[in-house]
């Protein structure tokens, strides 16, 4: 089965999915890989630059807290929101170690129920395993994000963010 119909087959027994149906909500590989993405669906091309971006974001900021002291942190949670607007990025946990979880949501009257039903999602995908270590050898062997990429591609890539 791929990954992304064991993630819809899985959503599907969410609980709380009618609270999450205007999110985004995006598996993604510690490269930016996207793997899947349930709710609200993006374009294929939208979505693999924000998956690049969310988890290079996650990167740089891991970066940032080892300057800081006594960051032993195990339920971190990376965001960035307006008062009805925004994204939050879960790191893996100890089951799904390849997986982060970026939650993006719209016109959304409480962000504070929008993370705590993120937080509830990873929960309960962890009672499954994502990727099995025969996904990760075709993950790994298979295709790249950026195998054989140009400058010009790169510049294209991040160009929607005004970088």
């Amino acid at each position: 089965m791929s990954i992304l119909k064991k993630l819809e087959n899985h959503f599907n027994n969410f609980n709380g999915k009618e609270v999450l149906k205007e999110t985004t909500i995006l598996a993604l590989s510690h490269d930016g890989r996207v793997f899947g993405q349930l709710g609200k669906i993006k374009s294929d091309k939208d979505i693999q630059s924000l998956g690049a971006l969310l988890v290079g974001m996650w990167q740089a900021s891991e970066a940032v807290g080892e300057f800081l002291s006594g960051n032993d942190e195990k339920d971190l949670i990376l965001s960035f929101q307006s008062s009805d607007k925004g994204f939050f990025l879960l790191r893996p946990t100890e089951k799904n170690k390849e997986v982060f979880w970026g939650i993006l949501f719209e016109s959304e009257v409480n962000p504070g129920k929008i993370k705590l039903y993120a937080k509830k999602v990873r929960e309960f995908f962890d009672k499954i395993k994502i990727i099995e270590s025969k996904d990760m050898e075709n993950i790994q062997d298979g295709d790249f994000l950026f195998k054989n990429i140009t400058e010009d591609e790169v510049d294209k890539l991040f160009s929607f963010a005004g970088l």
